[in-house]
């Protein structure tokens, strides 16, 4: 068992981003609180928020059951089935200025990200012995990503590497440098409570509290897949130029 941190979730960067809370949000910045609809812009790389800009926007539930709303996040980037969906979230709400917009992060503690994380990327109808799975995985998969990210530079992985034959270049966490993880495909299906989240999700999730996957005491990058079509690759060919001794080649078969 660990401790349960916090996750920040990169939900969207927009130009022009519309929220709305469901509650009182206190902002840390101003100490005001707010309710209802709000609109922040990006301005000469700044946050432009009720006629003065801010360096970030911290907002803060007074109330941990309250939410917010953000209109037109995009779900399956770069997918066919990629579209706009207006989503609903519990937690903090993070806005800072970034060169494509306004960054949009969400702060919620691990245990109720993977609540959602469970229903989105399976189904929230499966056995219980594999939600329990599922919940271990993704909890071992996030406390990995967010170790690796707070690691020192010099400990990472290269992230290019050359020989006669040519150059090798992966590309991971390099992705994201602002936020823990993104809310999408790239790394878990994250969609806060806009959907029901279904009971044995939450049992599976409370049962195997803080459990996680351990191999020479350190975190599992417990990476997963819906569809591996038919074998497992090994770690290094996809994703960093590291062996991992638990993530090998393996035949998706009975034998």
């Amino acid at each position: 068992m660990i401790g349960i941190p916090n996750v920040d979730v990169g939900i969207l960067t927009e130009r022009d981003v519309s929220f709305h809370f469901n509650g009182d949000y206190r902002c840390l910045e101003t100490g005001r609180t707010h309710t209802g609809q709000q609109h922040a812009t990006l301005q000469d790389g700044r946050i432009a928020f009720e006629s003065h800009t801010f360096d970030t926007l911290h907002f803060e539930p007074t109330d941990p059951s309250d939410s917010f709303d953000l209109r037109g996040v995009t779900i399956g980037v770069h997918f066919h089935w990629e579209r706009r969906e207006d989503q609903r979230f519990r937690g903090a709400l993070i806005l800072t200025p970034s060169s494509d917009g306004v960054l949009v992060v969400n702060r919620i503690d691990v245990e109720s990200y993977l609540e959602s994380v469970i229903s989105s990327e399976m189904s929230a109808t499966s056995s219980p012995e594999l939600l329990r799975a599922h919940a271990v995985i993704s909890r071992s998969w996030l406390l990995a990503q967010i170790e690796k990210r707070q690691a020192p530079v010099d400990t990472k992985a290269e992230s290019c590497s050359q020989d006669d034959e040519g150059l090798v270049r992966w590309y991971d966490r390099e992705d994201h440098t602002r936020f823990d993880v993104c809310a999408d495909d790239h790394c878990q299906r994250y969609q806060g409570i806009t959907k029901e989240t279904n009971a044995h999700v939450v049992q599976a999730v409370n049962e195997t509290f803080g459990e996680v996957l351990l191999y020479d005491d350190e975190i599992c990058d417990a990476r997963f897949s819906k569809s591996c079509g038919g074998v497992v690759e090994e770690y290094q060919y996809c994703w960093e130029n590291l062996r991992k001794p638990y993530l090998v080649a393996l035949r998706d078969a009975p034998e």
